[in-house]
Formats: C-alpha cells, structure tokens, sequence
C-alpha cells in the first residue's frame, strides 16, 4: 500500500479531475477508457447523499454511460401544474417525459464504470490549494498531499477550488434550492410530476415521486426580493400529506445558472465542467444533463490535445459554445421572457394545450430552446389570431 501511494504522489498524472459526480465521472470513464492515467478526486467517500431533483429526459441518452432503460427510477408521463397550489391543471402523455432517479445510486453507477475503465478514485480526498508550476498543475489535499498532473478538469462544484482558480474572486450570483426527500401518503398519481408557481421568485417547487422516498423541493433566484425561502417551502408543502419521521431532513445547495456574466471556463490546462462552469439551465433548472454533455466535451478536447497537439482550452471552448452555450443562451433568454410575467404566462399555459405540450417537450428533451423558442411565438401568434375571428 505504501509503495502504491508513493508511486501515485510523485507521479505526473494525465488528468486529474476534481469531482467524482456526473461530469467527474464521465469525463474519468472516457478518458480511462482511452488509456490515460487519471486521477479521480473527492472530498467524500461514494456513495453519497446528494441534494438534486433528479429528473433525467431521455436526451441525456447521447451522453450517457450506462443504458438509460434500465436505469432505476420512476417514469413520469407528463405534469400536474398549480399556481400558489391553486388553479391546477395538468397534461398527461403517452410517452415517459423524465425518470425520477436517485442521485446516490445513480453517481455511484458511474463512478464505479469510470473505476472499471481504470480510473483512480480517491474519495475523502478534498483539494484545498491548485498551482501551475514548471509547466505541471499541483493539487495540495486537505490531507497535505501533492498530487501532479498535466491536466485537471474540475468538476467540484460552483464554489469548488477550480472554479474559484479560474475565477478569483467572482461571486456571481446564485439561485438556492431546498430539497426534502420523504415520505409522501395520498398521492393521487405517481406517474406524474407536480410543479407549483407563483411562490418562489424565477424558479417553481416540485414533488417528483420516486421508488421509496419522493424528492419535495423549491429553487428559486432571489434577486430584489425579500422572502423567507424557508417558509415559503413549508407553506407549499402543506399542501401535501408527508410522514415527516421518514425524512431526511431538508437540505439546501447553491443554483448557479447560466447567465451572461464575465467566467472562465477554461484556461492554465484546466476545464470546468457541470456546475463548475454554471451549466444550470436557468427556466427549468436542469444541470444533469449539461454534466454529462461538458464531461463527454471535457474529455475529447483533453484526448485531441494529447493526440494532435491541440491547445485543450481552445479545443474544450469551441465544443460547449457551440453546443451548450448556445442552448443556454435561449433558455435564458425564455427564463428572462417568461418569470416577471408568470401570473400571465400560467393562465396563457393553462388556456392551450398546444402552449402546454410545447412545455412538457422541452421538459422531456424533445424539443431545443431555440426550436421552443421559434414555436412559441408562432403558436401565440395563431392563438391571437382565433380570439380576434371568434
């Protein structure tokens, strides 16, 4: 064992990556997979609990390392809608819009594919301290440990060490989510999700049932604001019969949403992926998704850098603006169109059906931002054009 540790400390590693989630793991997978010493980074052991939603569309079937179908979760096959828990309507579908999984089991499904490829994992290994010095990053542990490498993709969160590496100094603003998982009796459905408006600023609360416990939460961007996230939670909550001795407890963890602020992403051989590089979709708050898409994206600018002499920043910057930053860029744009008028927009929402089946298609992966975008504004147009002729 000690020899095995002295080898991996002075050692200059490929990659290390920062980060054994989604992003983390995928990245370490195809990487390891293509022969390259990487080294897997944590400051937890797996597995591990991890507040999230976890709803995953089929579209994160692309970028995916494990066959979606059989995947644990609960299939979901469309949405109940309220406004402030009234005025509810809901949309049903023949075709599942999102599995409901848990993150616990789903993260450590990946880590374990990325070990198999040959990744070295190392949980309870936190990074305090990154530096580039003779041309090789070094990653200083909590534990005093050294660690070398050539190449470092940090996926360790929007306060990580990467992330604050790249950007000194930059608090960008960040939603808050609140999530709960527990016991709910009386559903009335399990197969539909339940989202609830009006309450928590630029964002919405959700039941997303689940085998075993259901995931209860909010997620809201407090901007001008002056509310109590808390009990807005609570109050929205009420709504539903929980046995809360079979809780977790509720649990809190930062937003950080794609916007158009000044951030590195990439830049000194390091490359942020997921919730590092704010890949949060900001109108519904998907950032699985977009984990899985940076890592993949991580991975092959790190290979073509080593194969074909690339500059792996440039290489890495030109995947995700084409398609991430892209895709973001409208969902930013909706979230800006539709949050300061949502009053409006739910009652237009509940009024078309064919306004709802174009929301639940973006939700299920069905349909980009750009093209939901474009068909919006036709549909609204159409509708416009029958209240005048009738």
């Amino acid at each position: 064992f000690l020899k095995k540790f002295d080898m991996e400390t002075k050692k200059t590693w490929d990659v290390a990556v920062i980060g054994a989630g989604p992003g983390g793991a995928v990245a370490s997978y195809h990487l390891s997979n293509q022969g390259y010493d990487v080294l897997l980074l944590d400051k937890e052991s797996f597995p591990r609990y991890k507040t999230c939603g976890g709803a995953l569309s089929k579209k994160v079937k692309r970028f995916l390392i494990v066959n979606y179908d059989s995947l644990k979760g609960n299939e979901v096959y469309g949405a109940e809608f309220s406004f402030k828990g009234g005025d509810s309507f809901r949309i049903e579908t023949k075709f599942p819009i999102a599995k409901l999984i848990h993150r616990e089991v789903f993260d450590k499904e990946l880590l374990d594919l990325a070990v198999s490829k040959g990744a070295n994992f190392h949980g309870n290994e936190k990074v305090v301290r990154v530096c580039f010095e003779n041309d090789v990053l070094h990653l200083l542990t909590k534990k005093g440990i050294d660690y070398k490498a050539k190449v470092v993709i940090g996926a360790d969160g929007p306060r990580g060490i990467s992330a604050r590496f790249l950007n000194p100094g930059n608090f960008m603003p960040m939603g808050i989510a609140l999530e709960e998982e527990v016991e709910i009796k009386g559903l009335k459905d399990s197969k539909i999700a339940y989202l609830d408006f009006g309450r928590f600023p630029w964002g919405y609360g959700w039941i997303f049932p689940k085998e075993g416990l259901s995931s209860v939460g909010c997620g809201a961007i407090l901007r001008h604001e002056k509310i109590s996230l808390a009990e807005k939670f609570k109050e929205f909550k009420e709504r539903f019969n929980f046995i809360p001795e079979h809780s977790k407890g509720v649990k809190a963890h930062l937003l950080p949403y794609y916007g158009k602020f000044p951030y590195r992403r990439a830049g000194n051989r390091i490359l942020l992926v997921g919730d590092a590089a704010r890949f949060m979709d900001p109108f519904l708050g998907e950032g699985i998704f977009y984990a899985l898409m940076s890592g993949t994206f991580a991975a092959q600018a790190v290979h073509h850098a080593f194969n074909r002499g690339e500059d792996v920043g440039k290489t890495y910057l030109s995947l995700i603006n084409r398609e991430i930053i892209d895709e973001l860029e409208h969902a930013a744009w909706m979230a800006d169109f539709v949050y300061p008028r949502l009053q409006l927009g739910y009652k237009t929402l509940k009024r078309s059906r064919e306004l709802g089946l174009l929301y639940i298609e973006v939700m299920s992966g069905n349909l980009s931002y750009q093209d939901f975008n474009k068909r919006l504004f036709s549909t609204m147009k159409r509708i416009g054009k029958k209240k005048l002729s009738s």
